[in-house]
C-alpha cells in the first residue's frame, strides 16, 4: 500500500531521515517507533505530503505521489492535538471534509452516522469539542479521518495527551477499529508498550535510519542491536568477548566470568560483542546451584505490583535487574550475596 524508496529528508545541514526504504502492506497496522528526533514524524509527514523528500520517492497504492497535493492523496492524518474545530459540533467536524468535496447531503449524513457508530459516539452529534473528554475528542478525530474512506490512515502519537488508564483502553479500541475497517494504519509513537500492544509490525528508528523491522515478539525477543535491546522494554546488557565454541554453544567472557549462549554463524573467536538478558528471564537464588552464571550483592527490592524488581550489584560495580513474580528472598538484607541464573537460549548476542 505504501512504499518509501531511498527517502532522505534534510533541513539545512541536518539530516532527519537518511536513505530509508520501507514497504507497508495493505491492511497492516505498522508502527514507527523511536525516541524523539529519530525521524519518525518526518517520515509520516512525507507520506502525508506535508513535507517533500530531499531525495527518494513515496508511492501510495502503486502511484508515485511527489506531485500530488496532500489533500488529494488517499490518506488522512490524526494528530496528537486532534485539531477539531471548536465552533463546530461533532457532526459538523466529521462532515467537514466531505462537504469540502461537495459530497451529497444524504451521503454525508449516512457516512457521518456510520463513522460515529464505529467509534461508539452516536449520541454525541450535537456536542461541541469542549463538551467532550480527551478520549471522546480523540475518537471524533479518528471518525473525521475515516469518514473519507482513506486507503491509509496516518496517526501521529494520537494517544499522547491521554492519561495512562484511558491510553491503554484506547490502544485496544484503535486496534479493534483498524481490524474492522481493514484500512492500512501507519502509527507513530515513542511508547514501546503501545507499539508492542497494537502493531502487526514495528519499525524501530534511530537517528533517521531503520534499526530493525519485525513482528512485536521478534523486536522484543530477538533485537539485532544494542539500541533496539535497550530501547524496547528493560534489559541487562553485558560487554563480552567470545572465548570458545563447543557444539551448539558459544562461551562468552564477562570480565573473568564465563556465560553460555547459543552459537550463531556471525560470531567469531576473540570478538567483542554484547549480550542481553531480559529481567524476567533471569532467576535469583540465595544459594549457588549448578545453573548459577553470575554472583553479586543484593542491593534492594522494588515492589511494582505484579512483580518485584531485584537490584543486584555485580563484582565489576554495575547493576543488574531481575524480575520476580513471587518474592522468594524474604528476609534478605542489603549486602547479602546472591546468585543469578538463566537459560542460555534466553540470552541474545549482537555486535552493537
Amino acid at each position: 500500500m505504501v512504499q518509501l524508496k531511498n527517502i532522505t529528508k534534510k533541513f539545512g545541514k541536518d539530516t532527519a531521515v537518511n536513505e530509508l526504504n520501507l514497504d507497508v502492506k495493505v491492511g497492516e497496522f505498522l508502527t514507527l517507533l523511536g525516541p524523539s528526533g529519530c525521524g519518525k514524524t518526518t517520515t509520516l509527514r512525507m507520506i502525508a505530503g506535508f513535507e517533500k523528500p530531499t531525495e527518494g520517492e513515496v508511492w501510495i497504492d502503486e502511484k508515485q505521489v511527489a506531485k500530488i497535493e496532500p489533500y488529494k492523496r488517499e490518506v488522512n492524518t490524526v494528530f496528537q492535538s486532534y485539531s477539531l474545530f471548536p465552533h463546530m459540533n461533532v457532526f459538523e467536524n466529521i462532515a467537514f471534509g466531505l462537504k469540502m468535496k461537495k459530497t451529497g447531503k444524504d451521503e454525508v449524513e449516512e457516512r457521518v452516522r456510520n463513522a460515529l457508530k464505529l467509534v461508539q459516539l452516536e449520541d454525541y452529534v450535537n456536542r461541541k469539542p469542549k463538551q467532550l473528554s480527551g478520549g471522546q475528542q480523540q475518537r471524533i478525530a479518528i471518525a473525521r479521518a475515516i469518514v473519507n474512506n482513506p486507503k491509509v490512515l496516518l496517526l501521529d502519537e494520537p494517544l499522547g495527551a491521554l492519561d495512562l488508564k484511558l491510553r491503554k483502553q484506547m490502544q485496544l479500541e484503535l486496534k479493534h477499529l483498524q481490524q474492522s475497517l481493514g484500512i492500512t494504519f501507519i502509527y507513530v509513537t515513542h511508547d514501546q508498550e503501545e507499539a508492542l500492544t497494537m502493531s502487526d509490525r514495528i519499525v524501530v528508528m534511530n537517528e533517521g535510519k531503520i534499526e530493525q523491522v519485525g513482528l512485536p515478539h521478534e523486536i522484543y525477543e530477538k533485537p539485532v542491536s544494542k539500541f533496539v535491546a535497550d530501547f524496547i522494554g528493560e534489559t541487562n546488557i553485558f560487554e563480552c568477548v567470545v572465548s570458545e565454541f563447543k557444539g551448539d554453544y558459544a562461551y562468552l567472557d564477562i570480565k573473568g566470568v564465563t556465560v553460555v549462549t547459543p552459537k550463531n554463524d556471525t560470531l567469531q573467536l576473540d570478538e567483542s560483542v554484547y549480550m542481553s538478558i531480559r529481567p524476567e528471564k533471569a532467576k535469583v537464588t540465595l544459594t549457588k546451584t549448578q545453573d548459577t552464571l553470575l554472583s553479586g550483592t543484593f542491593k534492594e527490592k522494588i515492589y511494582v505490583g505484579s512483580i518485584t524488581k531485584i537490584i543486584i550489584e555485580l563484582p565489576n560495580g554495575r547493576e543488574m535487574v531481575v524480575n520476580e513474580v513471587e518474592d522468594d528472598l524474604i528476609g534478605i538484607k542489603s549486602g547479602n550475596e546472591v546468585y543469578v541464573s538463566w537459560q542460555p537460549e534466553d540470552s541474545v548476542v549482537f555486535k552493537g
